[in-house]
């Protein structure tokens, strides 16, 4: 597997924002966001090849029992499946990033899937599927980084679809998450957003910063 980085931090957003875990950060990634923050992790040759038995004694280091797992994008390595298991079996609660145009993945017990629906800002949305997004159930986070009104416009209108399909299949819903592209939206213009927003109400939709972009440098490393 290529590793762009193992380090500790917090988690800066989602489900478990502020909480100790160690990052597993894959490189590699079939999109080319407009506004990624980790390019570095994407192009270029700074990676290192490990195992995923070697990955988990790295992990093992930490001495700590939640994971992440992030890119890049983590789903598009054919051993991901197989470091999950690993992780999986050894009792670590994970979290996995991925950007939504691979399906959750199956069978692994302590898992929260955290997946991105890109939005017309990113330049990617056209890669979108919605049926990966249906994969999603309770615990899970769909996230909608969002840099423009038409953005939010947009999310509020995938949220409203999910809605009727999930409650036609009598299904929970995930948790819906929306975060400024960093330095782009007001917090308070997109905050007014949500709280006029019917279906975002409705759906209980979260207002979300980076929380690690506010305690570190936004361009560093390892955190």
């Amino acid at each position: 597997m290529k590793i762009s980085e193992i380090f500790l931090s917090i988690e800066g957003e989602g489900i478990r924002t502020g909480a100790p875990a160690v990052f597993i950060r894959l490189f590699g990634c079939n999109l080319r966001c407009k506004y990624c923050d980790s390019m570095y992790a994407v192009e270029g040759d700074d990676f290192q090849n490990m195992t995923p038995q070697e990955v988990l004694e790295k992990v093992k280091s930490f001495n700590t029992q939640f994971v992440t797992l992030t890119g890049g994008e983590p789903l598009i390595h054919k051993d991901v499946k197989v470091l999950l298991k690993i992780l999986d079996d050894s009792g670590y609660e994970i979290n996995i990033e991925t950007n939504g145009t691979q399906p959750k993945p199956k069978g692994i017990r302590k898992l929260i899937c955290t997946m991105d629906w890109k939005s017309i800002s990113s330049g990617m949305q056209p890669k979108m599927k919605l049926e990966n997004m249906m994969t999603l159930r309770g615990k899970d986070v769909l996230k909608f980084v969002v840099g423009s009104d038409e953005d939010l416009q947009d999310a509020a209108r995938v949220i409203g679809a999910m809605e009727a399909e999930y409650a036609r299949d009598g299904l929970k819903l995930p948790t819906f998450y929306v975060s400024p592209i960093f330095g782009t939206m007001k917090y308070e213009d997109m905050v007014n957003w949500i709280l006029h927003n019917a279906t975002m109400k409705r759906n209980n939709v979260r207002f979300q910063v980076q929380l690690h972009k506010i305690i570190w440098n936004p361009d560093a490393r390892g955190v």
